[in-house]
């Protein structure tokens, strides 16, 4: 299937209908992520971003829905009352950002979205809420480093998950002080620019740094890629398997992580290490491919042995991003 913009566009708009039709607990369903962009393609596919905002609780807060083999809808389900505190949403980076960054409504019950917007969007931009929606990713990241420091995470999947949350805590610190917070896809892509437009190009090291070493190069992407796509394949049997890992969402990573391996190495390896690393949660340990995870986290030196030094990085980049931060506040009051 040929896939661009204006398609996805259009089945967007044909699955909302779909929805709206058969949910009656439907206020509102905004389209958001990625696809608002001019370029939203990468690896030849990207995922269409709904937020679908109901009159009730739902049962499934997020689910990954099936288009075609290379098409899917990533769907965010909220009640109304999510919406009833603009003054919090507007420190809120995910959720209040998607209703200010320009979302495309496809349905809508009642006239809620232009009001709610409206009161979200208000003050949504003004310095101290940027600073303290970016703050809060780089206070999560503090949190997060003592906890590795004091090593009460225990070693595996889990502490390492802790880890690159970290970096990405101290990334999107960044990033949301230009726009919205960055995905896993998109973040090694779209960072540069966002560090551009704060005038800390300088920081860019130093986070890929935090997980990347120089002995990566194109053979080791194709050695480690047949492994994670058996951890892929696993995940099938999984019943506890993250949402954001369905099986329908294997070629949306693989194909970044082969378009961005040649010319954005770290950006490709961000995705694979964060995937990988998710998945490694809930394999077997006994299994061949949690093995194969252990392998590729000690060629990244990211393994028992290297980890305090790792964790270490940390602390000091995290000082480096709260420095940017309240340089970026001072500037802009």
């Amino acid at each position: 299937m040929r896939i661009n913009r204006d398609i996805l566009l259009n089945l967007a708009r044909e699955n909302a209908a779909k929805m709206a039709t058969a949910d009656h607990s439907l206020v509102c369903i905004y389209l958001t992520g990625s696809l608002l962009n001019d370029e939203p393609i990468l690896g030849g596919l990207t995922d269409i971003d709904l937020i679908c905002v109901h009159d009730r609780p739902q049962d499934i807060p997020r689910q990954i829905t099936r288009i075609t083999e290379e098409v899917h809808l990533d769907i965010a389900h909220l009640t109304q009352s999510t919406y009833d505190h603009p003054r919090r949403l507007r420190t809120d980076a995910w959720i209040g950002g998607a209703i200010c960054n320009d979302p495309k409504v496809l349905f809508e019950a009642v006239h809620w979205f232009d009001f709610t917007r409206a009161n979200v969007a208000a003050q949504f931009w003004l310095s101290e809420n940027v600073a303290a929606r970016a703050k809060s990713f780089s206070s999560r990241a503090r949190q997060t480093w003592l906890a590795l420091s004091e090593e009460s995470i225990s070693q595996g999947p889990k502490r390492q998950r802790e880890y690159l949350g970290a970096i990405d805590d101290c990334a999107n610190a960044l990033a949301s002080l230009t726009g919205m917070p960055l995905p896993i896809r998109r973040l090694g892509v779209d960072l540069p620019g966002r560090l551009e437009a704060i005038g800390h190009t300088d920081l860019l090291g130093g986070l890929v740094e935090t997980y990347y070493n120089e002995s990566i190069t194109r053979e080791k992407f194709d050695s480690w890629m047949p492994a994670w796509r058996e951890t892929m394949a696993a995940l099938k049997s999984i019943p506890d398997a993250p949402v954001s890992l369905s099986r329908y969402r294997k070629a949306y990573y693989e194909r970044a992580i082969t378009a961005l391996a040649d010319e954005r190495p770290a950006a490709a390896l961000w995705i694979l290490l964060r995937t990988w690393t998710l998945a490694a949660q809930v394999l077997p340990r006994s299994e061949e491919s949690f093995k194969a995870w252990q392998s590729f986290s000690k060629d990244l030196e990211l393994d028992s042995k290297h980890f305090s030094d790792r964790v270490e990085s940390i602390d000091h980049l995290i000082d480096r991003v709260d420095e940017a931060i309240e340089q970026w506040q001072q500037s802009n009051q």
